[in-house]
């Protein structure tokens, strides 16, 4: 995984963290389509992964909740962990079982009747 953009959101829907992130590696492709990441967004950008760890460590606390969508990806890319996740790809199930995985377009579209990316 290499991490590019990392946003945080709290329990009012308030976006309280968005920064970009300095790839350790040369990026082979941007992905723009589903990652909205392009090589200019990217050029400039000099914060590291060591910083937005520090950035969120001072933010966020033990007894805080994560709650996302295969948030094992995003804990993985941002090399951390956390104790109290809430994940729903683990809530909602895939029908035919582990280890496929809802995506969070469907989940929403089923259980939230709204249409997403």
């Amino acid at each position: 995984f290499e991490l590019a953009r990392v946003s945080v959101v709290n329990e009012a829907h308030e976006t309280v963290y968005d920064k970009l992130v300095k790839p350790i590696k040369p990026v082979v492709n941007y992905n723009t389509k589903f990652s909205g990441i392009t090589e200019a967004m990217l050029k400039d950008v000099t914060r590291t992964l060591t910083d937005v760890q520090k950035d969120l460590q001072q933010m966020m606390t033990s007894r805080d909740i994560l709650v996302g969508h295969s948030l094992e990806n995003d804990l993985i890319a941002l090399k951390l962990t956390h104790a109290r996740v809430i994940d729903t790809s683990l809530l909602y199930p895939h029908p035919r079982g582990p280890p496929m995985k809802l995506k969070l377009k469907a989940i929403v579209s089923k259980y939230l009747m709204r249409e997403i990316q």
